[in-house]
């Protein structure tokens, strides 16, 4: 995190945190869904907007010496598994984000594969339609772009019905990461973000203390003991 620019910085902590979360409860990182609503809710809490794209995929070792073909029609199946894969595209940021690549196994157990995976947008506005490689020194991953009709096929009534969960979790993951960022070697970063919403969160919330319990995380005058969620902060 520490070497990451200020407007990547957010994205990278978001991700890193999720990732460590998920591995500190013993859960693999193979929710895509799930990681990106919930890193999509993380960083509208820092006023950065996102949204969730079905995407198809290859990973290689070496040099792709074939193109890549789309899939079948992303679904979900009778158990409910999705039988595609999602991806947080993040225009204000200039930048998309996979925050599960570790879940495949023709990802290298290294330790530069280990590290979430982050890369430009080719379009101004999102992933375009023409395939993407991103180079991540000892493989390759190589995304596909789906018709417009297909990149909402993550989608689903169950989805839906947990939306709640998703915000809170986020809610959580970017308080809790919000926390990191006012640490030495990266309060400095923070304070240089291009993003107002985060700028105005480290003004309102200076001096705060974290708390952390199983009614969320939240920050603490300790001069009067009132506690403040981000959400809170106007």
């Amino acid at each position: 995190m520490a070497t990451a620019p200020a407007d990547a910085l957010p994205l990278v902590a978001l991700t890193a945190v999720w990732l460590w979360n998920l591995a500190e409860d013993g859960f693999p990182a193979a929710h895509c869904v799930d990681g990106c609503l919930t890193l999509r809710h993380a960083l509208a809490e820092y006023g950065i907007g996102s949204r969730v794209e079905t995407v198809a995929l290859r990973i290689a070792r070496e040099r792709l010496t074939r193109p890549i073909r789309p899939p079948a029609v992303p679904r979900y199946n009778p158990d409910g598994t999705f039988n595609g894969h999602a991806v947080l595209v993040v225009p204000d940021a200039g930048r998309f984000i996979e925050p599960t690549i570790q879940q495949y196994a023709e990802v290298p157990d290294s330790e530069r594969a280990i590290l979430p995976l982050q890369a430009p947008l080719p379009a101004q506005d999102g992933l375009g339609n023409q395939p993407i490689c991103v180079d991540r020194g000892d493989h390759i991953v190589a995304y596909l772009p789906l018709p417009e009709d297909q990149r909402h096929a993550w989608r689903s009534p169950a989805i839906a019905a947990r939306e709640a969960d998703y915000r809170e979790a986020g809610a959580n993951l970017a308080a809790n990461v919000f926390a990191i960022l006012r640490m030495e070697g990266l309060r400095a970063e923070t304070a240089q973000s291009p993003y107002p919403r985060l700028r105005a969160l480290s003004t309102a919330l200076d001096g705060t203390e974290p708390v952390a319990d199983s009614r969320g995380f939240r920050f603490a005058d300790p001069a009067t003991g009132t506690e403040l969620r981000l959400a809170d902060v106007p």
